[in-house]
């Protein structure tokens, strides 16, 4: 009786080991599968997430300043469409621009006056080349067109007037600031690396430029006649992002019939 109860237990434990052997087996199985299937989806044409962030780095325009004084903090969320090679991307961005500062001489010697703080909410439209590398298509890379259009200000704070004054000597001065071209445009290079077999990160490396003035400004000291002088957004910019396609997402989250 006690051996017909060992030969029992001894049957039990092993059926119960072989069947979550096999349920793991099943399990790592499945899931080698939702990787693969994953990594497909994520090469597949269609659409996708791109939240992104980056900045533009300008020199001077004064040539008596040195470095770089002009930046631009650019972050958005945008929705692109792949198709293999090429994808085409639009969305919404806020950029922040700080321009460099402004200097006038007077009573020979140069008075810092004012630099600029805005910000606008930015319509871009990119369009995107890239080559696959490697046998899993692991690591992109290829060229990138931007074209951006700043529909609305969010904080402009351009225009300003004071008082300068030197001892004795005093003098009233006004700054007015107006828009001028709304666009402006990035191109360069850009490498999509996946992770996680379902996602890719960004990276971009260009220039900014623009094709007009995009800010006038009119200064004036007491009396004398007003002055005019334009800036325009050019300069280096980077920028990291993501892309998320849709189509993992659903296979991820979607419900099954």
């Amino acid at each position: 009786m006690k051996s017909c109860l060992l030969q029992f237990f001894a049957i039990l434990f092993f059926s119960s080991s072989v069947a979550q052997v096999q349920t793991n087996a099943a399990k790592k199985a499945s899931q080698i599968l939702s990787k693969e299937n994953y990594r497909s989806l994520s090469d597949d044409s269609g659409y996708y997430l791109f939240p992104h962030f980056g900045m533009r780095y300008g020199n001077a325009p004064d040539y008596l300043q040195t470095g770089i004084e002009d930046l631009s903090l650019i972050y958005g969320l945008g929705l692109g469409y792949r198709i293999e090679n090429l994808s085409l991307e639009s969305g919404l961005s806020v950029v922040h621009h700080s321009s460099s500062s402004i200097y006038f001489p007077i009573w020979e010697r140069r008075e810092y006056l004012m630099n600029s703080d805005l910000a606008f909410l930015v319509l871009p439209l990119t369009f995107r080349y890239d080559i696959p590398t490697g046998e899993r298509e692991n690591f992109r890379f290829g060229a990138f067109f931007n074209a951006n259009w700043s529909m609305i200000s969010l904080k402009d704070d351009d225009t300003r007037s004071g008082i300068i004054q030197d001892g004795e000597n005093q003098t009233s001065y006004s700054i007015i600031s107006s828009a001028k071209s709304p666009f402006f445009f990035k191109t360069g290079i850009h490498s999509r690396l996946r992770v996680l077999n379902t996602a890719f990160l960004n990276f971009e490396l260009g220039t900014f430029f623009s094709l007009d003035t995009n800010r006038e400004y009119q200064v004036q000291f007491g009396d004398a006649p007003a002055g005019q002088f334009d800036r325009s957004w050019e300069g280096l910019t980077w920028s990291v992002g993501g892309i998320l396609p849709l189509s993992v997402f659903e296979a991820k989250f979607g419900k099954k019939e």
